[in-house]
């Protein structure tokens, strides 16, 4: 009796199950990786490294849209003379994330160097977090099989969502939430001009006030951590376009690396200061990422290939 009541059960609820199985398949190219994090971006970092990297690389790019959108990946390839690369990371994320994604991704992958690309807005007091425990990535990358992630993680509406989402975030570099990784993880971006968003390209920096000491706190744990394990760091400063730079704003940027160095020098890391150079906005798509060439010219200047002038 009790039986005949379960699969009755299961029959009436198979329709419910078919359809979104059924739009799925569907959409089974741009279905995204298990809902990990509450940031998708990450999501789909997390499960490029699993499947691209079980090996580890020799150089280990993470942090925010910064190091994501401004690093051309054979740009980085030249400077460090190595193909075992990747770029790990995602938009929405900050400083304050380093001491945990960056420790976990460094740990599994074992790279020799460490590439972060920055600027003031990851260091803001406002942002959002990881939203997870380590416990929960380190599992997913340590591997088992992809479905029993899934179902750890099971959220249908998440994976309707997205699917949906992913037509247009893996395909269209002039979409700011491109996810189209190239070989390396790089994704930059390549918004038309008529597409660019004028309120992101007027977006002014944060000011000093609004400078979180928790960040380079968090950013200064990575860096001990890594020294102690014998891994070089490599921060590059991002430059924000020429039309927002201002004289209070030049005083702001200096004042930053300048904390930077006095954090990172002094354990063996290196910081690299695209404040330099100067940075005409029709390199940028939005106040501080980067287009195409953009990124290329930004990766070029600041990690010259060895024997050119590089570090």
């Amino acid at each position: 009796m009790v039986g005949r009541f379960i699969l009755r059960c299961v029959l009436l609820g198979l329709p419910a199950l078919a359809i979104p199985a059924a739009y799925l398949l569907l959409l089974r190219d741009t279905v995204p990786a298990p809902r990990i994090t509450n940031n998708i971006a990450l999501n789909e970092k997390l499960a490029f490294v699993r499947e691209r990297y079980p090996d580890g690389v020799d150089v280990l790019a993470v942090g925010s849209s910064m190091t994501l959108n401004n690093l051309a990946s054979d740009g980085v390839i030249a400077h460090f003379g190595t193909d075992r690369y990747v770029n790990a990371a995602a938009w929405g994320l900050g400083a304050a994330e380093l001491p945990v994604l960056g420790t976990l991704l460094t740990d599994r992958l074992r790279p020799h160097t460490v590439l972060v690309a920055t600027n003031l807005m990851d260091f803001r007091s406002a942002g959002r977090q990881l939203g997870t425990d380590s416990a929960a990535m380190a599992r997913f990358l340590d591997g088992g099989p992809l479905v029993l992630s899934y179902l750890r993680h099971w959220d249908a509406p998440y994976l309707l969502r997205q699917a949906e989402a992913n037509r247009i975030r893996s395909r269209d570099p002039g979409n700011y939430e491109y996810l189209g990784f190239d070989d390396h993880g790089g994704a930059t971006l390549d918004v038309p001009a008529d597409r660019i968003d004028r309120t992101r390209f007027n977006e002014a920096p944060p000011t000093a006030e609004r400078l979180d000491e928790a960040r380079y706190d968090a950013f200064a744990r990575f860096a001990h951590w890594l020294q102690a394990r014998g891994v070089k760091l490599v921060v590059v400063q991002c430059a924000y376009r020429d039309g927002l730079r201002t004289p209070a704003l030049d005083a702001l940027q200096q004042a930053h690396v300048a904390r930077l160095r006095a954090l990172l020098e002094p354990l063996g890391h290196i910081v690299i200061d695209g404040n330099a150079h100067r940075w005409a906005d029709d390199l940028y798509v939005d106040g501080s990422h980067l287009g195409r060439a953009g990124a290329a010219q930004f990766t070029d200047i600041c990690l010259p290939p060895r024997g050119a002038g590089g570090r």
